[in-house]
């Protein structure tokens, strides 16, 4: 009887190990929602989703295990209403966990940007480390296009939101920053901006990450140039300060010579003129030669000098281009002004606030700009000789 009792106990662990469930989902059945695109038609009133969307099929001794994709739209009277309807059409089940990319089309942005940051924030299924994008034109467009590089479209993005640091002039934003942006009825904000385009020598139409899309007030109102998007990284993209370099072309003694350009600092000071607020913005860069169009003595006498005031001159002079095109005809804080101002002069800001609309556009500021080039490399001559 003994023997018997304690072959029972030993079969009591048994019933508790886990085995198969119905729940659970083979590598097969499922397909990963890699990039999701939401358009709006305003004539219909409806939402379009587009999934891009990655999938494993069956393997076998004839086709090897590799990684397929599908594209599929559906509309709704809701974008969860959308994204439902397009189960209809799924013979996997979709999951949205892995998605890392988000299109909005330009319509989507104008009109209903509100309910789609809404809806991707309630949803649990959504990562808010994920990138938002704008497509100027629908997002659905973007997301049919073939790959220039060959690869999946999922991979081609992620290249070019990590080749922005190599240039400066795109930019990408989480979700969970929008979401903080868009509760600030003060300023605006940049997201990154997709537009389809010919590259040189070529007739295939490609998908080009360049230039931003500029939100105010909840919507979108207009675009930004590839060179203004590289002046708001210098001027309030601390973030990225540590990783960040771009080209900057300077005329100098009748030639031109190529600087790789880092941004070493960049802070903002506040002065009160006649009882009213300014700004002066200091930037400090750091630069390495490059190229140059011709020979250049850089033994002569202050040439080196002479070359960092003119890359000084030639950076500030792009700097206020962009910081007019800001402030007098966008009339967008898209810099963050008003952040800077309610954080280290809350009193100031208090007397400002309630009309910040007409103080902003004629804001006094100053931006000074300090660069210095430490390094020749071997020859002393450019360009030869």
């Amino acid at each position: 009887m003994r023997i018997i009792k304690l072959l029972l106990l030993g079969f009591i662990p048994l019933f508790l190990l886990a085995g198969c469930s119905p729940d659970v989902r083979e590598i097969n059945s499922i397909a990963l929602v890699t990039i999701t695109g939401v358009d709006y038609d305003e004539q219909s009133k409806k939402f379009i989703i587009t999934l891009y969307c990655n999938y494993t099929p069956s393997a076998s001794k004839d086709m090897p295990e590799k990684t397929l994709e599908w594209i599929a739209s559906s509309s709704g009277d809701s974008i969860l209403d959308a994204a439902r309807n397009i189960r209809s059409r799924a013979g996997k089940q979709l999951i949205w966990q892995h998605d890392k990319f988000f299109i909005v089309g330009e319509s989507a942005a104008r009109h209903k940007f509100y309910e789609i940051i809404d809806y991707f924030n309630r949803s649990r299924e959504i990562r808010m480390s994920g990138y938002l994008a704008i497509s100027k034109g629908r997002a659905s467009d973007i997301l049919h296009l073939k790959s220039e590089s060959g690869d999946l479209i999922t991979n081609e993005i992620e290249g070019k939101v990590r080749n922005e640091h190599l240039w400066g002039k795109s930019i990408n934003i989480e979700l969970k920053d929008i979401v903080n942006y868009y509760t600030d009825p003060y300023r605006g904000f940049v997201i990154g901006k997709l537009n389809i385009s010919k590259p040189i020598n070529s007739d295939r139409e490609v998908m080009i990450l360049s230039g931003g899309s500029v939100f105010n007030k909840g919507k979108l109102v207009g675009w930004m140039s590839a060179d203004d998007v590289l002046s708001v990284h210098m001027l309030m993209g601390k973030k990225k300060w540590r990783y960040l370099e771009f080209v900057q072309s300077v005329p100098f003694k009748s030639e031109k010579v190529s600087l790789m350009m880092k941004i070493i600092n960049s802070k903002t000071h506040y002065k009160s003129i006649n009882g009213m607020p300014a700004l002066i913005i200091d930037v400090k860069l750091k630069g390495t030669l490059i190229d140059t169009s011709g020979p250049i003595q850089l033994t002569a006498n202050r040439a080196l000098e002479q070359l960092e005031d003119a890359a000084e001159k030639a950076v500030q002079q792009q700097l206020a281009v962009s910081l007019t095109h800001f402030q007098r005809e966008m009339k967008v804080d898209v810099l963050g002004f008003s952040d800077f101002l309610r954080q280290y002069h809350p009193k100031v800001w208090k007397r400002t606030r309630q009309n910040w609309t007409e103080v902003y556009p004629t804001l006094p500021v100053t931006i000074t700009v300090s660069a210095s080039i430490p390094n020749l490399g071997m020859s002393q001559v450019l360009g030869g000789a």
